[in-house]
């Protein structure tokens, strides 16, 4: 590990040594480094605490769904000479930073892992299994799935997700997946991601909508926005509605079957 930082501090032209290692025997698993906070997520759930040397600098934001877990535990830049003076064995990524670099991570012995893309909660798991094989912690993946809450049975009802700046989701969206677990059907009968038709839900309101990122955007939440429009305050002060949490939405991990047991404990409480 020492030649792979001493050959990258030759390679930028810096002076001095690459450092020492640390004394005593290396951990059992790899250490990891995560660069956005999907990845992070995985990690913090998967990952024993000596196997992370850093986390994304968006480890703690409120959209962070383990945000508090990551506390005390060092953040990086997503700068490939920052990622490699750490000298992981893995690291871990979404979207996080240059892919360019992925090559020279590889170059100094440093293993790529990319998540793999989950198009419904059941293809969560493969994601999770897959990324917890690369960290030695096959196990503890199938005992954060085993925790996991089971598929509400069918209410009859529909919901519709409203989001502040006017978008909503459709079919074949993670939204609608939680959704079915929670045992709704979805009020949006348009394909992925679509606009909120005011003008149709004037003519059919809606008497449950899941909403989502109200107060947790600013940016989003303008003057112009759709949530400021008096029609659509209007028909969610004459609807139910469910607030989400978006730490749990924001990326699409196992977690969110959690969020479709919320919505099914708040429906129950609101009946």
């Amino acid at each position: 590990m020492k030649l792979r930082l001493a050959a990258f501090c030759l390679m930028l032209g810096l002076a001095g040594s690459a450092g020492a290692e640390t004394a005593g025997a290396a951990p059992a698993r790899p250490t990891v480094v995560s660069l956005d906070y999907c990845a992070d997520q995985f990690v913090l759930a998967l990952a024993d605490r000596a196997q992370i040397l850093a986390l994304s600098k968006d480890a703690e934001r409120e959209f962070s769904y383990f945000r508090k877990k990551a506390a005390g535990i060092p953040k990086v830049r997503t700068a490939a000479e920052d990622v490699v003076a750490l000298d992981p064995d893995i690291v871990i990524r979404s979207w996080g930073g240059d892919p360019r670099a992925l090559q020279l991570y590889e170059r100094f012995g440093i293993r790529s892992v990319q998540l793999g893309y989950a198009a419904d909660i059941e293809g969560t798991d493969d994601v999770l299994r897959a990324v917890a094989a690369e960290m030695g912690q096959s196990a503890r993946a199938e005992e954060l799935l085993a925790a996991r809450p089971g598929p509400s049975a069918p209410t009859g009802l529909r919901a519709l997700y409203v989001t502040p700046g006017g978008v909503s989701a459709g079919k074949d969206t993670m939204i609608e997946e939680i959704m079915h677990r929670a045992g709704l059907e979805n009020a949006n009968t348009g394909t992925g991601w679509t606009s909120l038709p005011l003008e149709g839900l004037v003519l059919a309101p809606p008497s449950l909508m899941l909403a989502a990122f109200f107060g947790f955007d600013d940016d989003a939440t303008d003057r112009w926005s759709v949530s400021r429009h008096p029609v659509m305050q209007r028909l969610m002060a004459g609807a139910q509605v469910i607030d989400m949490d978006e730490a749990r939405v924001s990326c699409g991990g196992w977690f969110v079957a959690d969020e479709a047991a919320h919505i099914a404990v708040e429906l129950e409480a609101g009946r």
